[in-house]
Formats: structure tokens, C-alpha cells, sequence
């Protein structure tokens, strides 16, 4: 859709050859520190999750650890797609798109679960449990 109103609508600072410029720019740059910073938090988040005792306490700190993650990229796709409507650049829709398959890898699984928190014998078999509760969410 952003596509579409862009092209029938024209961009909103048409012409703007400065502003363009600082767009393609910010964006890889925006893209790399947000992924760094997205990584290193997560990283050391997830060395605190596998010193868990409980396997609900790893499960709820794996949730938080992969929402800052999906946070990170959805923000600088967010910005990638809006300087694309003010500018028309296709290379920063590009951007939003290539930001958007990255997100798509950290589709969470339960073997990639498993293996990135380390998880014993017996918190796998309880994984595999179909009728075991691994998690509760608590609506306020």
C-alpha cells in the first residue's frame, strides 16, 4: 500500500536532494546500530535466562529477549518505509523489505529454543509434553 499512495500520490519532499541523501545514510546506519545494540542485549539477556532455575522463569525471559529483538528491526523498518513516502527513494523501501526477510529468520521454534537456551533432558521432555503448562501470561 505505501507503494501505491507513494506513486499515485507523488513524494511528500519531492526534490529534496539533501534530505534524500541524509535518508540513504541514516537508514543503513539506523539498521546497523539498532541490529547491534538489538544483538547485544539479547545476548546478554539470554546468558542470564540459561542461569534460570525454572523452566517457566527461561520461557518468560526468552519471550522478552525475542520481543527486543522483533522491537528493534520493526522500528527501523517502521522509519525505512516512512522515508521512502517523503522521499520516493525505492532503495529505502528496499531497505524496509530486506529489514522485513530479516525479521522473518527469527521466527521462534522449539529446537531453536531449546538450543538457545540449553536446555537439559528434562526440560526438553517437558517441551515436548503436549499437555504440560511452560508458560503463563498474567492479563492485568
Amino acid at each position: 500500500m505505501p507503494f501505491f499512495i507513494n506513486q499515485t500520490q507523488g513524494a511528500v519532499v519531492a526534490g529534496d536532494e539533501v534530505l534524500r541523501t541524509m535518508f540513504m545514510i541514516m537508514i543503513p546506519l539506523f539498521f546497523l546500530v539498532t541490529y547491534s545494540v538489538g544483538n547485544l542485549v539479547s545476548n546478554k539477556k539470554l546468558k542470564l535466562a540459561k542461569e534460570e532455575t525454572e523452566l517457566k522463569t527461561k520461557m518468560e525471559s526468552y519471550r522478552a529477549i525475542n520481543i527486543i529483538k522483533y522491537a528493534m528491526l520493526e522500528g527501523t523498518a517502521f522509519f525505512a518505509i516512512i522515508t521512502y513516502l517523503l522521499t520516493g527513494e525505492l532503495l529505502l523501501l528496499g531497505f524496509a523489505v530486506m529489514i522485513m526477510l530479516l525479521f522473518a529468520t527469527y521466527y521462534p521454534t522449539k529446537e531453536k529454543l531449546m538450543r538457545e537456551l540449553e536446555l537439559n533432558r528434562a526440560e526438553q521432555a517437558i517441551l515436548d509434553d503436549p499437555a504440560a503448562i511452560v508458560a503463563e501470561v498474567v492479563q492485568r
